[in-house]
């Protein structure tokens, strides 16, 4: 039956590649969807995410989902990608949540590495404004050279995604 799915994976396209991935990995995302909403405000900062998962694959595009709880006002949570057991990464979007602590965005990577994580970062404004800036002079040069994960940030989600285009 494996080798049925593996020819099956290995022949579809790259939406069906996608399509399959999910199929096979829906159970994992209705448990973290159902701690999602199963979690009581009132503690410090928590978060999950349900979308990507453990062992997704991406391309260009990664659709990131999920919950934060009880952000503090003045701190912001951003999506970064992160080079797998380093402190590199890369700021990708400042999320705007929903009444319920809920978000939906859509990153994107360029630089097709084999594997990275997608990292949920807490941080204080301070990071935050360090963040827009590094967006502001990449804008300006075509540059975004990777950042060193600040020390006063905390990873309060990540998942380890690979690559569907290996170099």
């Amino acid at each position: 039956m494996s080798t049925v799915l593996v020819s099956f994976f290995v022949a579809c396209t790259r939406h069906g590649q996608r399509a399959l991935v999910r199929l096979l990995s829906s159970p994992q995302r209705r448990r973290a969807r159902k701690r999602a909403q199963a979690a009581e405000p009132g503690q410090e900062s928590r978060a999950w995410l349900t979308n990507p998962i453990e062992g997704d694959a991406f391309d260009a595009e990664i659709k990131v989902e999920g919950r934060v709880l009880d952000q503090p006002e003045d701190h912001d949570v951003w999506v970064v990608h992160r080079v797998p057991n380093s402190s590199e990464i890369w700021p990708k979007e400042k999320l705007a949540l929903d009444l319920t602590g809920w978000f939906k965005v859509t990153t994107l990577e360029g630089g097709r590495p084999r594997s990275m994580a997608v990292v949920l970062l807490l941080t204080s404004r301070q990071v935050s404004e360090e963040f827009e800036e590094w967006f502001q002079r990449g804008r300006r040069t075509g540059r975004y050279p990777s950042l060193r994960l600040p020390s006063s940030a905390r990873e309060l989600a990540s998942a380890v995604v690979r690559s569907v285009t290996v170099p």
